[in-house]
């Protein structure tokens, strides 16, 4: 969430709240207590929201990282096997498919690596009992292969983690607009009788409903629009 919708988080909080802490008196007017309940609910959503938002996907991109790198390694272990079978057979076209060096795996992007690591297990597979004298066993190409699939199935999941969070983010600001809207032309307008027969109460809820900004740029100006918002409230 941005300090606007943190700041707007706030404000909602405390309204309710406010409302909360008065529930006789709000349930003295169905229709308020009603868009008290909706106000819970839709509050109850953007939380639902929120946690689908702010999932922590460094660990996506941390797990990744993780096996780029290992599966680089091996994949320069096998092929420095492969070429060096290629070099008994004579073979240059075999030794100019899979000669790799780090720097090059460096600079490609996660599916030209994924494609390098496919194309490089096909070959090690189908020359497998030539590897062994290289130090290149079952054990290594079993763990290449997991490694390769790995990092294949790896390489949407933060891709997705992201679409997701900007979907929920979406969904954020819609419930926002119905929560404003609903505060506006309802609960606002239903707390003004108030200001005669219950000023602490009303004063609590008007207080509540400013948005004040805590995001380090002060509170005046934050004040000022949520008292621009507030007119009728105040006439």
């Amino acid at each position: 969430m941005n300090s606007k919708q943190i700041n707007k988080n706030r404000m909602y909080g405390t309204t309710i709240l406010v409302l909360d802490n008065n529930l006789a008196l709000v349930e003295a007017i169905p229709e308020l207590a009603a868009a008290h309940q909706l106000l819970k609910e839709k509050m109850a959503l953007i939380d639902q929201e929120r946690q689908v938002q702010e999932v922590d996907n460094t660990g996506l991109t941390r797990n990744k990282s993780l096996l780029r790198e290992e599966l680089t390694t091996l994949l320069l272990q096998i092929s420095a096997a492969v070429v060096a079978v290629s070099a008994t057979r004579n073979d240059v076209v075999l030794r100019t498919k899979v000669n790799y060096h780090h720097s090059d795996l460096k600079k490609s992007s996660d599916p030209i690596l994924c494609d390098i690591a496919v194309m490089i297990n096909r070959i090690a597979t189908s020359m497998a009992p030539d590897l062994e004298k290289y130090f290149v066993g079952k054990e290594e190409l079993a763990r290449f292969d997991e490694l390769t699939a790995g990092f294949k199935l790896s390489i949407p999941l933060k891709r997705v983690a992201t679409s997701t969070s900007k979907v929920s983010t979406g969904n954020i600001d819609e419930v926002y607009h119905e929560m404003d809207a609903l505060l506006r032309n309802r609960v606002d307008l239903l707390m003004q009788p108030y200001q005669f027969t219950q000023p602490n109460f009303f004063h609590a809820y008007k207080n509540g409903r400013m948005v004040i900004n805590y995001s380090g740029k002060g509170k005046t100006a934050a004040k000022k629009v949520a008292e621009a918002e507030f007119t009728e409230l105040k006439n």
